[in-house]
C-alpha cells in the first residue's frame, strides 16, 4: 500500500507514488482534472461544476460521462488514490494530508512567510515554471497568473534581501530566475547590472543591459527606461565606484538640447467639454476621482483605462476628468487616435503637444529630424528622449495629464512612445496618463493590446468599464436636453446607450419618439436631413476629411467663402453635430460630436461619389503639402480612397520616405505596399518609376525573409522594363534596391553580380547618376571583400566625378575605408570610415551608420586594439537597435562578444558561444566565420589549441 504521493504541477507535470513515477496520468484532460481537484483541495466540488469547467463545449450528459471515465482512469492509474480522492454522488473532494506532497501547497506556504529569506528561497526553488503549462482551459488562467505574480514578487523581495546581506552570488542566481520568468521587467535587469558591478564584473553588467535593450526593442519597439540607461552610463564611466543600492530610483531626465520656452500654464487652453452635466456615472466618477487623488498623493501611478462600446460615454468621462484637472491648474495633453487606415506616425502626440501651444518645441523637433547638420544626430530613441524631456520640464511647472482617446486606432510609433513614457514617468514626475478605447476593437490592434496586457501583468492599470445607463439615468439624460415625453420608450429603444438615447431625445415629434425603434444610424440621418443644403454638404465633406477637421482646409476643399463657412459651422454646433476642438497653430479645429456621427454622415454618399470627393481632397491637399510634413500622409490616404492612382502612388512614395526619416518603419512599409497597389493602373513609364521607388522604400523598411524571392523577381522584371524604356535613372534605382535586398539577406554572390551590372549601367546615365552608381557599386564590392582592385578603381572614379560636380555620397568614404582596411592601411581606413559614419549620421541613414561602425569595430580588432573596438561596439549596439528587424542587432552583439573575449572579460566565452548559436540560427555564415576565426587565432596565441 502506497504511503505517500508526490505531485508536481509547477512546470512539467510529474506524479510519483513511493518514489516510483506514475505514467498512467499522461493525457492532457486527465492532468487537467487532477489539477482542478488539487487546486480546490479541502472543499467539495460539484461534479456538475467540474464537468462544465473541463468540457465546456460538450452537452451536460457528455460532460458528465467524460468526468466519470476520467475519474475511473485516475483510480486505475494511481495506487490507493481513494485515500485522498473522495468521490460522492454529487461532489468530488481532495483530502490533503501529510502523506501527499503538492508543490503548489508548499509554494503557497512559503509565500505566506515572505519576510524570511529561507522561505523565499524555498518558494523560488518550488516555482519551476507556470502552473500546468500544457493546459489551455479558461478556468486555470487566474490560478496560473496569481501564482506567477506571487513568484515574481517573491523573487524581487528575495534578491533585495540577499543583496542587503551581501550574498551577491545567490542574489544573481535568483535575479536571473526573475529575468527568465518576466523577461520584459526592467527591474530584473537593474538587479543584475548592480549585482555584477558589485562583484567587479563590469562586462557581465554591460551585457545584461544590451540583452535588455535588444529584447525591449524586439518585443515592444521601445528603449530601456532612463533608470536602466542611467545605470548603463554609470557602468561605462565608473570602473570601481560602487553604484547605489536602490534600483527603483528614476533618474531625472537631463535636457540634451535647449528647448523653446515652456508654454505658460495660465495660457493653457481650456479644452471644450460637454454642456450637459455628467449623468449616471457616479460609480465610475468615484473611481476616477480616487485615481486623481492617488496620483497627486503619489500613492499610485496606474494608467487609467476606460473601455466600453461606441457611444457609451468614454469621451464624456474623459472630458469631466480634464475639467476637474484644469480647475486645479495643470497641463492637459489631449490626443485622439485616428482610424487604422490613417497612417500618421506620432500623430496623436503631435496633436497633444499642439493642444498646449507647444508649437515652438514641435518646430524645433521637426527641424532636428530634418537637419543636415552633422552634429544634430538623431535616432528613434533620441527622438523619444527629447519629447520625454520636454514633458518632464512641463511637469516642473505644473502637473501634466496625458489624455488619449480611441487608443484602439493608435499607430505603432505612437504606442511605442506611450509605452516608453508610462515606464519613464512611473513614480517621480507628476505626469499621469488616462486612455479610452472601444473594448472589442482594442484587441485588433496587436501592439496596443500587448501594451495594455503588459500593464495588467505589472498591476499598473486601473480599468473602468462603462456599462449602459439604467432606466432612471436614461430618463435624467433625456430630460437634460428638454425631452419630456415617453422617456421609458427612450430607454427601451436605446438600451441605455447615452449617445443613442440623446439622438432619440432630440427627435422633435413626440409621436416619433415612441416610434423610434430604428438604429442609431437612422436617427442621426434624420437629424442631418433637418440641415439646409449647404450645411448638409459641408458635413459630408468634413466627414470625408476625418473626425477632426481644420476650417481653413475645409474652406479650400469646398471652395466656400469664410462667412458662409462660419454660418454652417454655427448651425452644426447648434444641432450638436460638431463641437470646437483644440487650438492648433492659432486656429480652432472642430471635432464631430462622436465618430459614429461622422461615419453616418460619410455613408450618405454613394461609393462613386466618395471616390470623387477623396480625389478632390487629395488634389487640394497636394497643392499645399510639403513632403516633410504629416499632410503628405493625408494626401496618400485620400488619393488611395479616391482611386487617384497616380497621386496615390507618388504621395505614398513621399510619405514612406518621410516615415523612414522619422523611424516609423512599419508605417513606411505599409505606405510602400499601398502605393505599389496603385502602380499597376499607370502608364508604363510612370508605373516603373514609382514602383521601383516604392520597392526601394519597402526594402529599406525591412523585408521578411519569406518575401525575398518574390521581391527579387519583381525587381528584376521592373529593371528589365526600365531598360527597355531607356529609363536609366529608374534602372539604377532598381539595381540599388536589389543590391540592398541581397546584401541584407546575405546573398553576396548576387550582390557582386548586380553591383558590377549597376556600374556598367550607371555609365550610360547622367553624370550625377553615374557618380552615385559607381560609388554604390564600389562600396558594395568593398564591403563584401570581393574584387577589391576594381572596387577601388570605381570609387576613385566616382570621387573624381563627384569633385567636378560638387556632389558627395556616403558610399565613397565608406567604400574606400573598407578598401584601405583590406589593404592594411589602418590610419587612412579609420579616418575614412569615421568620415562615412559622420555623413551617415547627418543623413540619418541608420543602415549605413551600422555598416560604418561594423567596419570600424573590425578594423580595430584586426589592428589588435580591442579596447578601441569596444567603444565602437557600444555605439553600434545602440544604433543597430533602431534599425528594426534584420541582422544588424545580432551582428552588433556578436562583435561585442568577440571583443570582450579578446579582452579576457569574465564569462566572455559563454556569451560568445551564445552569439555563435544566434548567428547560426539566423543563417549568418559570414559574420559567424569572422568571429570564429578571430577567436581561434586568439586561442592559438594563448596556447589553447
Amino acid at each position: 500500500m502506497a504511503t505517500n504521493l508526490h505531485i508536481k504541477l509547477l512546470g512539467e507535470f510529474c506524479l510519483t507514488a513511493d518514489g516510483l513515477t506514475i505514467t498512467g496520468v499522461n493525457s492532457e484532460r486527465l492532468q487537467a482534472l487532477l489539477a482542478f481537484i488539487l487546486l480546490h483541495r479541502g472543499t467539495p466540488q460539484s461534479r456538475q461544476q467540474v464537468a462544465t469547467h473541463l468540457w465546456p463545449d460538450a452537452t451536460d450528459a457528455d460532460a458528465k460521462a467524460n468526468l466519470r471515465r476520467r475519474l475511473h482512469e485516475l483510480k486505475q492509474s494511481v495506487p490507493h488514490i481513494d485515500r485522498w480522492l473522495r468521490v460522492e454522488t454529487k461532489t468530488i473532494q481532495w483530502m490533503q494530508d501529510e502523506d501527499c506532497w503538492l508543490d503548489v501547497a508548499e509554494f503557497e506556504a512559503a509565500i505566506a512567510q515572505s519576510t524570511k529569506t529561507q522561505a523565499l528561497e524555498q518558494a523560488a526553488r518550488l516555482y519551476q515554471g507556470d502552473l500546468l503549462p500544457g493546459c489551455y482551459d479558461d478556468w486555470i488562467v487566474p490560478y496560473r497568473e496569481q501564482l506567477r505574480q506571487q513568484a515574481i514578487a517573491a523573487l524581487d523581495t528575495l534578491v533585495t534581501l540577499l543583496t542587503a546581506q551581501g550574498n551577491h552570488r545567490s542574489a544573481i542566481r535568483y535575479a536571473q530566475q526573475l529575468q527568465r520568468l518576466d523577461p520584459l521587467n526592467e527591474l530584473a535587469y537593474c538587479h543584475l547590472m548592480r549585482l555584477h558591478m558589485q562583484e567587479g564584473d563590469r562586462a557581465s553588467a554591460l551585457r545584461v543591459y544590451h540583452q535588455c535593450m535588444t529584447l525591449l526593442q524586439e518585443e515592444l519597439g521601445v528603449n530601456p527606461s532612463p533608470t536602466t540607461r542611467k545605470l548603463y552610463e554609470d557602468l561605462l564611466m565608473l570602473e570601481e565606484t560602487p553604484t547605489p543600492s536602490s534600483c527603483v530610483a528614476i533618474a531625472q531626465p537631463q535636457p540634451a538640447t535647449t528647448f523653446p520656452p515652456i508654454p505658460n500654464i495660465a495660457a493653457n487652453p481650456i479644452l471644450p467639454t460637454s454642456t450637459l452635466p455628467l449623468i449616471g456615472r457616479e460609480a465610475e466618477w468615484t473611481i476616477v476621482k480616487r485615481w486623481i487623488t492617488d496620483c497627486r498623493d503619489r500613492t499610485s501611478t496606474d494608467l487609467l483605462f476606460l473601455v466600453g462600446e461606441p457611444g457609451i460615454g468614454k469621451t464624456r468621462l474623459l472630458e469631466e476628468l480634464v475639467r476637474e484637472f484644469q480647475l486645479k491648474r495643470g497641463y492637459v495633453l489631449w490626443g485622439r487616435g485616428f482610424e487604422a487606415e490613417m497612417l500618421r506616425p506620432y500623430g496623436v502626440w503631435v496633436d497633444a503637444f499642439q493642444v498646449i501651444g507647444a508649437t515652438e518645441f514641435l518646430s524645433e523637433l521637426r527641424a532636428l529630424v530634418l537637419s543636415t547638420n552633422p552634429s544634430a544626430t538623431l535616432n528613434r530613441g533620441r527622438l523619444f528622449d527629447l519629447a520625454a524631456q520636454f514633458m518632464a520640464q512641463l511637469s516642473q511647472t505644473a502637473p501634466v495629464l496625458v489624455v488619449l482617446d480611441d487608443v484602439q486606432w493608435l499607430d505603432e510609433t505612437s504606442i511605442a512612445f506611450l509605452h516608453y513614457v508610462t515606464r519613464l514617468f512611473s513614480h517621480h514626475h507628476p505626469i499621469w496618463f488616462a486612455c479610452a478605447a472601444r473594448k472589442r476593437e482594442i484587441e485588433t490592434n496587436l501592439l496596443a493590446y500587448k501594451f495594455i496586457q503588459a500593464l495588467h501583468r505589472e498591476h499598473r492599470i486601473r480599468m473602468v468599464e462603462l456599462a449602459p445607463l439604467d432606466r432612471q439615468q436614461t430618463l435624467t439624460l433625456a430630460q437634460a436636453v428638454g425631452c419630456e415625453v415617453d422617456c421609458d420608450q427612450i430607454f427601451t429603444n436605446s438600451g441605455g446607450n447615452p449617445l443613442f438615447a440623446l439622438e432619440i431625445a432630440r427627435i422633435p415629434s413626440p409621436q416619433a419618439v415612441g416610434a423610434a425603434s430604428g438604429t442609431l444610424k437612422t436617427l442621426i440621418q434624420g437629424r442631418l436631413v433637418q440641415l439646409d443644403e449647404v450645411t448638409r454638404e459641408l458635413v459630408f465633406w468634413a466627414a470625408a476629411l476625418g473626425r477632426s477637421f481644420n476650417p481653413t482646409i475645409l474652406a479650400k476643399v469646398m471652395d466656400l467663402s469664410l462667412p458662409r463657412l462660419l454660418t454652417a459651422i454655427d448651425q452644426l454646433e447648434q444641432h450638436g453635430i460638431i463641437r470646437p476642438g483644440s487650438m492648433i497653430d492659432g486656429e480652432v479645429s472642430y471635432d464631430f460630436a462622436h465618430d459614429i456621427v461622422r461615419q453616418v454622415a460619410y455613408e450618405q454618399f454613394s461609393e462613386p461619389r466618395r471616390r470623387l470627393i477623396h480625389t478632390h481632397i487629395a488634389q487640394v491637399l497636394h497643392a499645399i503639402a510639403s513632403p516633410t510634413t504629416q499632410l503628405i500622409n493625408d494626401v496618400a490616404h485620400h488619393a488611395d480612397l479616391g482611386s487617384d492612382h497616380a497621386l496615390a502612388a507618388s504621395a505614398s512614395l513621399r510619405a514612406a520616405e518621410r516615415c523612414l526619416r522619422i523611424f516609423a518603419y512599419s508605417e513606411a512599409s505599409e505606405l510602400a505596399q499601398r502605393g505599389i497597389r496603385h502602380c499597376h493602373y499607370l502608364e508604363a513609364g510612370t508605373r516603373v518609376r514609382l514602383q521601383l521607388g516604392l520597392l526601394k522604400a519597402y526594402v529599406k523598411a525591412g523585408v521578411p525573409k519569406d518575401r525575398v524571392a518574390t521581391l527579387q523577381r519583381e525587381l528584376q522584371q521592373l529593371i528589365q522594363e526600365a531598360a527597355a524604356l531607356k529609363l536609366k535613372e529608374e534602372e539604377a534605382t532598381g539595381l540599388e534596391a536589389l543590391i540592398v535586398l541581397n546584401y541584407d539577406h546575405g546573398n553576396l554572390s548576387e550582390v557582386q553580380r548586380q553591383s558590377l551590372r549597376a556600374a556598367e549601367q550607371g555609365r550610360t546615365a547622367s553624370p550625377a547618376t553615374t557618380m552615385y552608381m559607381l560609388a554604390h557599386t564600389g562600396d558594395c564590392l568593398a564591403e563584401i571583400g570581393r574584387d577589391i582592385p576594381r572596387a577601388e578603381a570605381l570609387l576613385l572614379e566616382a570621387q573624381s566625378i563627384g569633385d567636378r560636380l560638387g556632389l558627395e555620397t556616403i558610399d565613397i568614404p565608406l567604400g574606400l575605408g573598407c578598401v584601405r582596411r583590406y589593404q592594411g592601411q589602418v590610419d587612412e581606413a579609420r579616418s575614412l570610415l569615421r568620415q562615412g559614419w559622420q555623413m551617415a549620421q547627418a543623413a540619418q541613414d541608420h543602415w549605413r551608420e551600422c555598416t560604418c561602425l561594423t567596419n570600424l569595430v573590425m578594423l580595430e580588432l584586426e589592428a589588435g586594439q580591442p579596447s578601441l573596438a569596444l567603444d565602437y561596439c557600444n555605439e553600434l549596439i545602440h544604433v543597430s537597435a533602431q534599425v528594426g528587424e534584420g541582422s544588424e542587432a545580432p551582428h552588433a552583439a556578436a562583435l561585442d562578444a568577440i571583443t570582450r573575449y579578446l579582452l579576457q572579460e569574465k564569462n566572455a566565452a559563454e556569451v560568445l558561444e551564445r552569439s555563435r548559436q544566434i548567428l547560426k540560427r539566423i543563417d549568418s555564415p559570414r559574420m559567424l566565420s569572422y568571429i570564429q576565426a578571430l577567436a581561434a587565432k586568439w586561442d592559438l596565441q594563448q596556447g589553447k589549441c
